[in-house]
């Protein structure tokens, strides 16, 4: 049957950092089959966390290694079903999890079914996450002087994160743009999610939502705490290429 490789996809999703646990619905299927096709889910199961280039895939799990690569690239760029990057002419391929990943690049090709799909799975989805010890994602201090000893670890002091990166994203945040498109606006600012990596140009090349900013327009933001927006911090990618706050 067709559903079977879903099903499969949504094992394998939930073997991932956040999971991604099943419901009586079976509206996680419904969601998986907006996302990908059955070939994509298949080729997506054969994937790893770790970076792999194509010829590597091909030589692992025995797919032909022509087209494999416009494959994946199509998977990351097109659909935002993967993590690809390009370093130095070389691309590199990996899985990601349903949130932080999938989920959160799908923000160019929302559309109200697909709302109303997550909208039901997150019920069930948000009661694993924040359940989940210790949690992915914080609330972290915004480093202006306050009473008392407390201090701001490494993994929390986001100025320290900025100035040590060569590249800067700021994008639209999914979780306000989805439910606009329910008819629930928030009238808070949109475009607050803001990503860094310690490569310059990583957010020049492929299909990445938003917009590149300097430095210099991504930590004034921050700092200023503009929209009355909590700032956290996505944990599970603080040691990996790419980290979101």
């Amino acid at each position: 049957m067709v559903d079977d490789i879903y099903h499969k996809l949504a094992k394998v999703l939930d073997t991932l950092p956040n999971g991604f646990p099943a419901t009586e619905s079976g509206v996680e299927i419904k969601l998986l089959k907006k996302v990908f096709t059955p070939e994509e889910a298949e080729l997506f199961c054969d994937l790893r966390l770790t970076f792999e280039t194509a010829e590597q895939i091909s030589e692992r799990t025995g797919r032909d290694l022509e087209g494999l690569d416009e494959r994946l690239r199509s998977m990351s760029r097109e659909k935002g079903q993967i993590f690809a990057i390009d370093l130095g002419g070389t691309w590199l391929y990996k899985m990601l999890p349903w949130v932080f990943g999938i989920y959160e690049f799908q923000l160019d090709r929302l559309d109200r079914e697909f709302c109303e799909l997550s909208d039901e799975y997150m019920k069930i989805y948000g009661r694993q996450f924040f359940s989940n010890k210790p949690q992915l994602m914080q609330v972290i201090p915004v480093e202006k002087e306050i009473k008392g000893e407390h201090l701001a670890l490494p993994y929390e002091q986001v100025s320290n994160i900025v100035e040590n990166s060569q590249s800067f994203r700021i994008a639209d945040c999914i979780c306000k743009k989805e439910r606009g498109i329910m008819d629930e606006p928030c009238d808070r600012p949109l475009q607050v999610c803001m990503a860094f990596a310690p490569v310059p140009g990583i957010f020049e090349k492929g299909e990445w939502s938003g917009r590149v900013v300097s430095e210099g327009g991504s930590l004034p933001g921050y700092r200023q705490g503009r929209g009355g927006c909590a700032r956290s911090l996505d944990l599970e990618h603080a040691e990996r290429t790419i980290l979101h706050l």
